[in-house]
């Protein structure tokens, strides 16, 4: 099977690196040059590609950008007159927008893998990254489409998991771009206090400082897409605080 995937950093580059070990062939398309240099030299991809090619090639394509970039491509998915894929997959952390975006797209599936990496960049992804993970799925209305995504899941070490695209945006708000957001602003205070905060961080804060390293430029476009959830959320934390 040969799969084509969109974007090589960090997750894509995991992904093709799982699926080279399961015996595939994986193209790879990047806007950024580097992108690919970095997954060819770390065996994520078999061979770089052009959009156009990929999309004829592959069995299987991964879009695996950020989530502005993700609906674009799903135009250009829309627009092809030489998609051979049977199954193509988005791995966004927010749901609805993409739903909209790919309605009425053959073959298409909506997914999120619950798992990543506070790095970027093929250089640090990894085959074991989704192992044991759960990889939350929108349901397609096609029973065949869905087992093939269901499959494709599986083989890279993940379960499975379906979920409504409005649901998952309203808890992911909460269990993952809330605790994000905070990680941000925690990390800042601490670099603020210098070397002797960090010194005294525990476990927890260690772990937000962690993720307060992640790149905001793949998470502003996320709180953007949930925003409306995510400000809600703050006000019932918020609330918490100061009940």
């Amino acid at each position: 099977m040969v799969v084509g995937i969109i974007g090589t950093g960090v997750i894509g580059g995991s992904i093709g690196l799982r699926a080279r070990a399961c015996g595939f062939h994986v193209l790879g398309y990047d806007a950024g040059e580097a992108a690919l240099d970095a997954a060819l030299q770390t065996k994520a991809i078999d061979e770089r590609s052009t959009r156009a090619a990929l999309l004829e090639r592959a069995d299987t394509i991964v879009i695996a950008a950020p989530i502005d970039a993700t609906v674009a491509e799903i135009g250009i998915l829309r627009e092809s007159s030489n998609l051979r894929a049977t199954l193509a997959i988005d791995v966004a952390s927010v749901k609805a927008p993409i739903v909209a975006a790919a309605r009425g797209l053959a073959n298409f599936v909506a997914t999120h893998p619950m798992a990543g990496s506070e790095r970027s960049g093929a250089v640090a992804a990894r085959a074991d990254l989704f192992d044991g993970k759960n990889w939350l799925y929108v349901v397609p209305a096609d029973d065949g489409l869905e087992s093939r995504a269901r499959a494709f899941i599986q083989s890279m070490g993940a379960t499975p998991i379906t979920v409504d695209a409005v649901q998952h945006d309203r808890i992911a708000a909460l269990t993952s771009h809330v605790p994000q957001l905070i990680a941000f602003a925690f990390a800042k205070r601490v670099r603020a206090l210098g070397p002797a905060a960090e010194a005294l961080c525990g476990p927890v804060a260690r772990e937000l400082l962690r993720l307060g390293n992640s790149n905001p430029l793949v998470w502003d476009p996320i709180f953007e897409a949930n925003e409306a959830n995510v400000s809600a959320e703050l006000r019932l934390l918020l609330a918490e605080l100061s009940g």
